[in-house]
């Protein structure tokens, strides 16, 4: 007995152990657990008592679901019980309730949805704390300004042409100048100033129209220009003459035949800059070469390619043009002196060129028909040859002219009728090119939805003031050379494949 009173802890020495070998405290829990009732007992005497045993069988049919969870979080509670263990267990059985039959893929979704939930919340008070920020009290509200963290509120406004823009056609949007003859560029000529204002208003169209109007200018800034002191001519005024080209190439595309000019000029301001003419001299030169060129490359040739092309007119051929050409219309000119012939003019949406063609042509009496690009396979059942023009002729053999050629030689192909492109060498080019996205020129979109025309209404005009659609406007299109039968030009009828052997040989001939 007193090896046992010194192994036992302080407190139990002091307690009056019995007869029956127990004390108070133990004979009140076995009368408890006799009695069955539910007995209050102190913190103290909780945390004094031995651990609760186990029930030896929990699934026992005579304990209910709740007990038998109950007794599976005693189980796993620790030894110090909180204060309200029973309604603890009251709450994790209702949720188990709930759960029990449900699978872990239906658990995880409705959590989710109780976490979006939250962060729509979440971002809802959010954003009324910001409008509440941005709005100022009643005291300094006349005070300070509004300052608003929203960025809607004060969201940069975009024009409206980049708002109907098209994804594919991304890449050809570019920035232009809208100059109206007021502003002073510096260290660039009046004269291109004014030429840009004409090119990006659509006043001067048409690939020789655009390239005499350039060489015109570059004449007059020949003539007035004035070499600064201590420097030499040529060196100046071909930086001169990159910045007016840097303008005018703002102002819109430059096309092939103005590249070609403009190059063939720079390799002849290089061959002068070695010689020792003075600066008078050198300025008279140089403006014969651009009368030189005028003249053999644009007049010349054009006079040579008409030639060509009457030798195969024949009396009461009917004739199908498309758009506006001043080459087509020079030989049909032309031609219309010795014979007689009838024309259709096909028109396409867009700039409308071929009422221009129409009109001329009848001015010089031809016999003439007008229409649309969509009925253009019936007139072509009629038709003895098709004549277009070209904005340019590529390396591959492909033909890039107004939008809609490449439709007409298309429709020509399919009706076996001989296609016959007229295109100077000056507007070969050395691009290769098989579609018209990679590389065009877009015009105004509501110029193809006939919006902004007073002369006829348009059943988009009501749906555009609410909703503009997205429509594209290509000034070009691309004519595989299996469409063409013979590319006419002042070295005689030549194939679309050829274009490789020209530019080889035509440094030669200069």
């Amino acid at each position: 007995m007193m090896k046992e009173n010194s192994t036992a802890p302080k407190n139990e020495k002091k307690e009056k152990v019995g007869a029956d070998g127990l004390t108070k405290k133990e004979r009140r829990a076995l009368k408890v657990a006799e009695k069955g009732a539910p007995d209050t007992p102190n913190v103290k005497d909780v945390k004094k008592q031995p651990a609760v045993q186990k029930p030896s069988n929990i699934s026992d049919a005579s304990v209910s679901k709740k007990e038998r969870r109950a007794l599976k979080v005693n189980q796993k509670a620790p030894n110090n019980i909180s204060a309200k263990p029973t309604e603890v267990t009251k709450e994790e059985s209702k949720e188990a309730d709930v759960n029990e039959g449900k699978s872990k893929a239906l658990l995880r979704a409705e959590r989710r949805e109780i976490q979006e939930k939250q962060r729509l919340a979440k971002l809802a008070a959010k954003e009324n704390s910001l409008k509440k920020d941005a709005e100022p009290s009643g005291d300094t509200k006349n005070k300070i300004k509004p300052v608003s963290r929203s960025p809607r509120k004060y969201k940069k406004e975009l024009p409206k042409e980049s708002q109907k823009k098209v994804r594919l056609f991304n890449h050809l949007y570019c920035e232009t100048l809208n100059n109206r003859g007021t502003c002073i560029i510096n260290n660039v000529h009046p004269t291109f100033i004014a030429l840009g204002e004409q090119y990006s208003s659509k006043t001067i169209i048409g690939s020789n129209a655009r390239c005499l109007a350039l060489l015109a200018a570059l004449k007059d800034l020949i003539r007035d220009f004035v070499t600064p002191p201590k420097q030499e001519l040529c060196r100046s005024l071909e930086s001169s003459l990159n910045e007016s080209v840097k303008h005018l190439q703002k102002c819109r595309k430059f096309a092939v035949s103005m590249n070609n000019a403009i190059r063939h000029f720079k390799v002849h301001l290089t061959q002068l800059n070695s010689t020792d003419l003075s600066d008078a001299d050198k300025k008279c030169k140089l403006q014969d070469v651009v009368d030189v060129y005028v003249s053999n490359e644009i007049f010349t040739a054009a006079t040579s390619i008409s030639d060509q092309v009457k030798a195969k007119i024949s009396n009461n051929d009917v004739i199908v043009t498309y758009g506006c050409s001043s080459l087509i219309k020079k030989i049909l000119i032309d031609s219309h002196q010795d014979k007689k012939f009838k024309v259709v003019v096909i028109e396409g949406r867009g700039l409308l060129e071929g009422r221009e063609m129409l009109r001329q042509l009848v001015n010089a009496g031809i016999d003439c028909s007008y229409c649309l690009i969509n009925s253009a396979t019936f007139v072509m059942n009629k038709a003895n040859k098709v004549l277009l023009g070209a904005h340019s002729l590529l390396a591959n053999g492909s033909v890039m002219a107004r939008n809609g050629s490449a439709q007409i030689a298309l429709i020509a192909h399919s009706h076996n009728k001989p296609v016959l492109v007229c295109c100077e060498t000056y507007k070969f080019c050395e691009r290769v090119q098989v579609d018209s996205i990679v590389y065009n020129e877009l015009g105004d979109p509501n110029k193809i939805l006939n919006i902004d025309t007073a002369e006829e209404e348009s059943p988009l005009r009501s749906v555009s003031s609410k909703t503009p659609p997205e429509s594209v406007n290509l000034m070009y299109d691309v004519t595989p050379p299996d469409f063409v039968t013979a590319v006419v030009t002042e070295l005689g009828f030549l194939p679309c494949t050829s274009v490789p052997v020209v530019l080889r040989i035509k440094p030669v001939k200069e």
